[in-house]
């Protein structure tokens, strides 16, 4: 009781602090990697500004928490913090719409254990003092049972520590490691992520590239933003395993303020290097790939989930020589008819199977465990095990609270149109 207290006193501390700031907060948060803006890590394609989203925009609600019901007697009330309004709009109102629609789902096939399923959600708007508030919101006045985390690092780096003072999971999508595991390498008690991490995909990318003869590389990464940072070294250890070793002349940082991409670029292009590693989010991978091909850059592109659709209709042009990583296959015939009664809703198509799994998951863990004991819930979610969801069979690692050996697929584009090219296993 005395810290439930203790953060209702926090967060009205902090509402009053942004009022006396003139509401402009700045960016602040816990955690090791670099907490900046929530749109500097979009663990997953770069959102439009929420002024672009057209429907999607229409179906979000403005300031910290969107209209939607407390629960009630016969009902189950989790939350969904997620940036709706904020620089990466597109990924959380994909999310938040895959994770709607599970919820109808389920409360049109009865509820769990019989009570009604009721999601609330909290907009971020892709600032970190925005989600810690929110989070303290959802916690400790709404009495969330669960929350839907956001596939945006920066975010769950913000909330892990506080998370820690209270018993409400935290099923996400934040693939950097660090949001999962303290410096000692135990897990936070409530953070969990249900995609492959930064090691798996970048691991992935680079033996895919050596695979398919590809020798030398230049590597451009925001040096700001730990989505890419976290991207770096899985893929460089890959391929130094493989005997490829990048020159570090090769290997160009850069910050949010660095936005002449042709003079980032022009020492990797002069080497003629066969593949540039690209992991940033859309809108700097489309400046970034423009700049490559204004000047002559014909080789590949590797870059992560930002690369893949709405990239290539964003970047307007050809884009055959990108190949990128996602969570899903279009080719299967499930996932495939999934994609074409929702591709018109979201923009982010892979987001939304994201949020829907979670939803899922979330549902036949508190089936199983309840909501009494909080550390039953937790060992639950972290123990689950072949549960077949629209992104793939999901094993939980209960040491890192991250999937083990869950696969993801590497795509390339056919000019404007994407090609599944191989499926790979998880490490």
């Amino acid at each position: 009781m005395k810290k439930k207290l203790l953060a209702v006193t926090l967060a009205l501390a902090m509402a009053f602090g942004m009022a006396a700031c003139g509401g402009d907060p700045g960016k602040t948060g816990s955690g090791s990697a670099d907490q900046g803006s929530a749109g500097n890590d979009a663990g997953g394609e770069d959102g439009a500004d929420a002024g672009d989203m057209g429907e999607d925009a229409d179906a979000s609600a403005s300031g910290t928490e969107a209209s939607q019901p407390a629960a009630g007697d016969g009902e189950i009330l989790i939350g969904c913090l997620q940036d709706i309004t904020g620089s990466t709009s597109a990924l959380g109102i994909s999310v938040q719409t895959g994770a709607q629609d599970a919820v109808d789902e389920i409360n049109a096939s009865g509820g769990v254990n019989g009570k009604t399923l009721v999601m609330k959600t909290y907009d971020t708007k892709g600032d970190v003092t925005e989600a810690v508030n929110a989070y303290i919101t959802a916690v400790t006045v709404d009495n969330v049972s669960i929350i839907v985390g956001p596939p945006v690092a920066n975010i769950a780096n913000a909330i892990k520590e506080t998370s820690e003072d209270y018993d409400v999971p935290v099923m996400g999508l934040a693939m950097d490691p660090a949001c999962q595991l303290k410096e000692d390498g135990t897990a936070y008690k409530n953070m969990f992520c249900f995609q492959p991490n930064a090691n798996t995909q970048g691991d992935i990318m680079a033996s895919f590239a050596v695979k398919n003869g590809l020798k030398t590389f230049g590597v451009l990464y925001n040096q700001e933003n730990s989505y890419s940072v976290s991207l770096l070294n899985p893929f460089l250890d890959t391929l130094k395993d493989q005997g490829i070793t990048v020159d570090e002349s090769l290997i160009v940082a850069y910050g949010a303020a660095d936005t002449d991409y042709k003079t980032l670029l022009q020492p990797i292009v002069s080497a003629g290097v066969d593949a540039i590693y690209c992991p940033n989010y859309t809108q700097q991978l489309v400046a970034i790939c423009t700049a490559a091909s204004e000047l002559g850059f014909k080789g590949k592109i590797i870059n992560g989930l930002d690369a893949a659709p709405p990239f290539n209709t964003t970047f307007g042009g050809d884009c055959s020589n990108i190949y990128y990583i996602n969570n899903i296959d279009v080719n299967d015939e499930k996932t495939s008819e999934m994609v074409a009664k929702i591709e018109d809703k979201v923009s982010a198509v892979n987001k939304y199977f994201l949020g829907y799994d979670i939803v899922m998951v979330a549902k036949a863990c508190i089936e199983k465990a309840g909501l009494e004991d909080a550390d039953a819930l937790r060992d639950t979610i972290a123990n689950v095990k072949d549960f077949e969801g629209l992104t793939g069979k999901i094993t939980m690692d209960p040491a890192s609270h991250m999937p083990a050996g869950m696969g993801m697929f590497m795509y390339t584009y056919d000019n404007q149109t994407p090609v599944m090219l191989e499926e790979y296993a998880g490490n």
